[in-house]
């Protein structure tokens, strides 16, 4: 969040996660799709933006496979506006220009992942939608 800019749109996470908090969360403020780690939430440390068109060739990326946890390794993979690799941190996600990346956990990143292939998660339409409660 350059500029400390307030963000629109609310954070939504997968289904899939529950009622845990250590999570993938994405909102959609009407421009950009923000990414971050719910564990990192209260301080609001790192931070991912995407663009609308950005975020849309991540997704495309993720439901084709090539980000699955058994292709990633420690050679990156430069998608739609940010790289992603996996390291022993966790999967890592680093956009262009934001100094800290954003870590996952394996478990946390697959989560993501079937809320994305399977469910139909994450895309701007349903980031723009109330959270089913």
């Amino acid at each position: 969040m350059p500029g400390g800019r307030r963000l629109k749109g609310i954070w939504r996470k997968s289904s899939r996660s529950g009622a845990q908090s250590n999570c993938v969360e994405a909102r959609f403020d009407g421009v950009m799709v923000w990414v971050r780690n719910s564990n990192d939430a209260p301080w609001g440390r790192a931070v991912v933006g995407f663009g609308a068109e950005g975020w849309s060739v991540f997704l495309e990326a993720v439901r084709a496979g090539e980000l699955g946890l058994d292709r990633l390794g420690a050679d990156a993979w430069s998608v739609g506006e940010a790289t992603v690799l996996r390291d022993g941190r966790g999967v890592v996600v680093q956009g262009r220009g934001y100094a800290l990346p954003v870590v996952y956990t394996a478990t946390e990143w697959q989560v993501f992942l079937d809320g994305v292939r399977h469910d139909g998660e994450f895309t701007l339409t349903w980031l723009s939608e109330p959270a089913a409660v």
